[in-house]
């Protein structure tokens, strides 16, 4: 498919393929702004989920009606061409002040990927400070009067040379090997990559936690026919919500709405139809971010972004584990698929100014408040990011409408402070550094990820592109800086999940980017020869990328990372767990509370919102807003059954917490001969082997149920 745009203008304008599917996954955004818009409003008069679907039908129908009328009146809007190469005439820079750029922002990176190893932290946002100042310095030199145009438009001319990071031999005489039509190839690798993740996303079970929370209000939905806005995972609805998880959040209340109309149990609905439905449209978002960016061979920069995600799983925070292995997740879809799609949406409004990405921005923010009330403090990153440099660069209009993106977010945080009376996250608050190493990681990946972040503004493609680079690292390393982030947290009170702020940098892209940068070519090529050698060349950073994340990465799917590769499409649990829950929560029958290991209490909320696990999870029981007691208590039991070898509570203690709490079925593991015995002396009895585990009941009368 031809393919139009300079190597160094615009972005190539995509195929008809494409171009589908771009806007396939445009109207799913589209969509579910809708739907998020209709649910908070739904937070206000509480009808039942029924009334919202058909709400959201209809809004989605007139929408599409009111598009389809002005097509017709109008004709289809042709896709506004891309800006042209910019005339000669910007003044170069200094290039010992490009060099400064690119050699601080190597050291910069080097030091932050390395700094669990004795680099010391300094050196890394020092080292980053002064790498941003100096690409921007360089982006933001006006043209010579001749020239004409606004600053900011591309990147520094280079008249007698290239600039560092972008070796002899990168003008327009590139092998046309090299510079392929994105389209011609990279549809299809886009499309078969997004297709296979897909598919793995059934297969790869990776449990979480905190789908104690995520699933049970989905499951709780399909249940009820209502928002849940109290407890679910603890009690049926008799306490308040987790504190520091107020109801913005939509995309759980739709999915178990869709499930409980379509007949489908809400688990198997969000990890077997949502699912890899998310994941497939999250790498194309890279793809479409990596066309938008690279300033040639955008195929071979995805290729690296999406090596990238499958080989940095070396811990539950990294963008791998959260882009395959946590997809159903509302905070997973945002850093894997809405933070990608905005800066899409960011770059094409700055480039042609058309009033369709300026809605889709806006659709973007309330899209993001929709998934995670983390959008609140994360969004403003983004759009801050590309916002600022546009103003600075004297597009001062571009910059201030582009916080369209921001005006929801912002609004529903505001919402949520003023309306709820405690929204703060408890936990434990990470430094930067260790912010840094959850999300970008250490060692090899880790400085790959830093040095790409402060390379951006030189491998991303000039322009706008180029501008955002440089915005996306500035906002890294203020918060790098030491004490950014405990200011923060002081501020909002979300210190315990600040760590997210690493989501602003797209760093698959961002090192894939590296892979478009030229290698210079030999000086005594002969002329039959140059296109295989230039291919070869161009060739060389990918393989050189892909050896140091394989060599130093560590897949997702493997067991180190807490990751099973099932046999068939399978629950985020393994089986035995499951079924031996359900099995439990089957002999549960009149409700109330079930108390076994840990592993096994997981699941209860995924399976049910009339039993209640005694502690699924933690963290969200000490957020809960409920007396002492009733953490304590739960705390008791868990300790009861926790393992073998473990402490157990006094008899007095289990006794009471067991009346209080009205469990219905304990269970401990079989060699658990201790806890087994403390249950049946605190009135519990006839055991039964129910899958891996032993439970007990309470005696009624002197004898068991």
């Amino acid at each position: 498919m031809p393919v139009s745009g300079g190597i160094h203008g615009g972005a190539p304008r995509a195929g008809r393929a494409e171009r589908g599917l771009d806007a396939a996954v445009d109207a799913a955004v589209l969509l579910f702004a809708l739907w998020t818009l209709v649910y908070h409003l739904g937070l206000l008069i509480r009808p039942p989920t029924w009334v919202l679907l058909a709400c959201w039908l209809g809004a989605a129908a007139a929408v599409a009606a009111a598009y389809a009328s002005r097509a017709l009146r109008h004709g289809a809007a042709p896709e506004p061409p891309c800006p042209e190469p910019p005339a000669p005439g910007l003044s170069a820079p200094p290039r010992a002040l490009a060099l400064t750029a690119v050699i601080t922002a190597i050291a910069a990176g080097t030091s932050v990927g390395l700094h669990t190893s004795g680099a010391p932290w300094w050196c890394a946002w020092a080292f980053g400070l002064v790498s941003v100042a100096t690409s921007a310095a360089c982006l933001l030199r006006r043209r010579s009067p001749a020239g004409g145009a606004a600053p900011g438009d591309a990147r520094p001319a280079e008249p007698d040379g290239p600039a560092p990071g972008r070796p002899e031999g990168s003008g327009a005489d590139e092998p046309a090997a090299a510079t392929a039509p994105a389209s011609r190839w990279g549809t299809p690798l886009a499309l078969a990559t997004a297709a296979g993740f897909s598919v793995a996303s059934l297969f790869i079970v990776n449990s979480d936690g905190d789908d104690a929370y995520f699933v049970s209000r989905s499951v709780a939905t399909a249940a009820m026919g209502r928002i849940p806005f109290k407890d679910v995972i603890f009690t049926s609805g008799r306490t308040g919500p987790t504190a520091g998880e107020p109801p913005v959040s939509s995309i759980e209340v739709l999915a178990g709405s869709l499930a409980r109309v379509a007949g489908i149990p809400a688990t198997s609905f969000v990890y077997y139809l949502m699912l890899p439905v998310v994941t497939f449209i999250a790498v194309w978002s890279v793809w479409r971010l990596a066309r938008a960016w690279a300033p040639r061979r955008a195929p071979l920069c995805f290729a690296i972004a999406a090596v990238y995600l499958l080989w940095s799983g070396l811990g539950p925070a990294s963008l791998g584990s959260f882009h395959l292995l946590r997809m159903w997740q509302g905070k997973a879809v945002l850093v894997s698929a809405l933070v990608p799609l905005l800066y899409v949406h960011l770059t094409r409004w700055a480039e042609r100014r058309s009033r369709r990405d300026l809605a889709m921005l806006a659709a973007c923010g309330i899209a993001g408040t929709g998934l995670t009330s983390s959008s609140a403090f994360v969004l403003p990153l983004v759009v801050g990011a590309a916002a600022v440099p546009l103003v600075a660069s004297g597009r001062v209009r571009d910059g201030l409408a582009a916080c369209a993106a921001l005006a929801y977010p912002v609004g529903a945080g505001l919402a949520v402070t003023l309306l709820h009376h405690d929204t703060t996250v408890t936990g434990w608050v990470g430094s930067a550094s260790d912010d840094y190493r959850w999300v970008l990681l250490s060692a090899a990946p880790g400085v790959l990820a830093g040095c790409a972040l402060w390379l951006a503004p030189w491998t991303a493609r000039r322009g706008v592109p180029a501008l955002i680079g440089a915005g996306v690292a500035a906002v890294v390393t203020l918060l790098l800086v030491p004490g950014m982030l405990g200011l923060a947290a002081d501020v909002t009170g979300a210190g315990q999940v600040l760590w997210r702020t690493m989501w602003v940098v797209p760093a698959p892209v961002l090192i894939g980017l590296v892979a478009t940068v030229r290698v210079p070519l030999p000086a005594g090529v002969r002329r039959g020869r140059e296109r295989a050698v230039g291919v070869l060349a161009a060739l060389l950073p990918a393989a050189a990328l892909a050896i140091t994340l394989v060599a130093g990465g560590t897949p997702v799917w493997s067991a180190s990372n807490g990751s099973v590769v099932a046999s068939r499409p399978s629950w985020k649990l393994p089986p035995a767990q499951v079924g031996t829950a359900r099995a439990v929560v089957a002999l549960a029958r009149t409700g109330g509370v079930v108390v076994m290991p840990r592993a096994y209490m997981r699941a209860v909320p995924l399976l049910t919102a009339r039993v209640h696990a005694a502690d699924p999870n933690s963290h969200y029981l000490r957020n809960l807003p409920v007396p002492a007691r009733f953490v304590e208590d739960r705390r008791v039991l868990t300790a009861a059954v926790r393992r073998p070898g473990g402490r157990k509570p006094a008899l007095p203690e289990l006794r009471g917490a067991l009346r209080r709490a009205g469990v219905a079925v304990a269970c401990a593991r079989p060699r658990d001969r201790h806890g087994l015995a403390l249950l049946e002396q605190a009135g519990f009895g006839g055991r039964r082997r129910v899958g891996d585990l032993i439970c007990l009941f309470p005696k009624l009368g002197g004898r068991t149920p």
